[in-house]
């Protein structure tokens, strides 16, 4: 007699077949379903960025605007709208226009009635969609009567980076612009474009009138300072003018931060923990004020820590923790820091014992130099010691400590150099660091 039906093996195969077929035709439909939604995500916006167009042509010209913005005007410049049920981030930004047809500010035969037009630009973000990619609209809007001789000026803030060899536009920085003399405040917050440019037109006049911020995300930041602010009276960078019919140009110098990873060691290079020091620029936001102060950090239990978002600078560093004393470092006590870096320092530290004394021989241009031979002399005291020498080397530097109070004569030479004599070196009961210069 005999039997139809499957046998398992081959129920088996079919139901491995059925569960392909299902599992492409069910992928395809995610992927179209998808699709689909993506679609009705920027139908939604760009509807959405079209009835914003609408209202911004239906509005007076001179309305055309930001309010507490430049152009100043009646447009808000956040906002969150939701159409079909989707929460848009709407950031509209109005900048007047500078044809070349007729002229511009900083041509050669200025013009005298720069705003031409207007640029009406939409951004558009998405906070709860699931594959939206952000959205830019532009449009123009112009006025219908004749240019007039403009009563404001012009603003152009430029933006790059430190160089290496030669400095370069930094696009995409983000510009902060703030001038309390007008009513109300005009606060802009622009991008630089890929010239490194933010170009203000129409910008009402005024003196010290416009602090300034640049930045970028991973890089430092500049800016300029009122008078009697954090800069003192006289700050280097003061807040930036606008005259009329005139243009202005301002420049701001960022550049990628960097870090600085230090650790902690005894005479022997051993790890030593929890070491307090600090960190000291050079750079200069005013007279006698610095843009990077002294810093204090500790090392861990390790004897080492990472100090991050370090701004390009040459640095000095001393030790905090008062029961040691700084024997030596590498690199040089004073060092520079280069943007997008991560410099290594390590602090050679000893406990703290009176009459103790660093010195540090360098060239002109802040490089180490080893082998100068380094004499202090006083009465029948008389030592000798080798730069970038010992167990533990630290570049250009030699260390005494437990000297008698008093006057001594340093003495500091190296075949090729200049030699270098202190007859009235003063040593306390501080330590102290001593930093000599020799010359070809």
């Amino acid at each position: 007699m005999n039997q139809k039906g499957f046998t398992f093996i081959e129920t088996v195969v079919g139901s491995a077949v059925f569960m392909v077929v299902a599992l492409s035709a069910y992928q395809a439909f995610s992927v179209l379903m998808n699709a689909t939604l993506v679609s009705r995500e920027k139908v939604a916006a760009t509807e959405l960025a079209n009835e914003r167009f609408e209202i911004i042509r239906n509005l007076p010209y001179v309305d055309v605007g930001i309010l507490g913005g430049l152009p100043v005007g009646k447009l808000t410049r956040n906002q969150t709208l939701t159409r079909d049920n989707y929460s848009f981030n709407v950031i509209t930004t109005i900048r007047s226009i500078d044809d070349s047809f007729d002229g511009t500010i900083d041509g050669s035969s200025p013009d005298t009635s720069p705003a031409d037009y207007k640029l009406a630009d939409l951004d558009i973000t998405c906070s709860n969609c699931k594959n939206f990619s952000p959205l830019s609209f532009t449009t123009l809007v112009a006025p219908h009567a004749l240019e007039t001789a403009s009563t404001n000026g012009a603003l152009f803030i430029h933006v790059f980076d430190h160089g290496n060899p030669t400095p370069s536009p930094v696009p995409g920085a983000s510009v902060h612009i703030v001038n309390t003399q007008t009513n109300p405040d005009t606060i802009i917050d622009e991008t630089t474009d890929n010239d490194g440019y933010v170009k203000i037109v129409d910008a009402p006049p005024g003196t010290a009138a416009y602090n300034i911020t640049a930045t970028k995300a991973g890089y430092s930041t500049e800016q300029t300072y009122p008078a009697g602010g954090a800069a003192g009276p006289t700050p280097l960078k003061p807040d930036s003018n606008v005259v009329i019919q005139i243009v202005t140009q301002i420049s701001f110098t960022i550049d990628k931060l960097s870090s600085v990873a230090a650790s902690s060691v005894d005479a022997s290079c051993a790890a030593l923990p929890n070491i307090g020091f600090s960190l000291t620029g050079t750079k200069f936001i005013g007279t006698g004020i610095l843009k990077y102060p002294a810093h204090s950090f500790t090392t861990s239990a390790a004897g080492n820590i990472t100090i991050p978002g370090i701004e390009w600078d040459t640095y000095s560093t001393l030790l905090t923790s008062a029961s040691y004393d700084l024997a030596g470092t590498n690199p040089l006590p004073s060092f520079a820091i280069n943007p997008n870096e991560t410099k290594n320092l390590q602090l050679v530290v000893v406990p703290h014992v009176n009459g103790a004394i660093l010195v540090s021989v360098k060239d002109s241009s802040n490089v180490a130099i080893d082998g100068a031979t380094v004499r202090l002399q006083k009465g029948a005291f008389d030592q000798t010691k080798t730069t970038g020498s010992g167990s533990c080397s630290t570049p250009g530097q030699v260390f005494w400590n437990g000297l008698a109070s008093g006057t001594y004569t340093l003495t500091v030479s190296k075949a090729g150099y200049t030699t270098y004599t202190n007859n009235a070196l003063n040593i306390s009961s501080a330590w102290q660091n001593q930093t000599i210069i020799l010359n070809p």
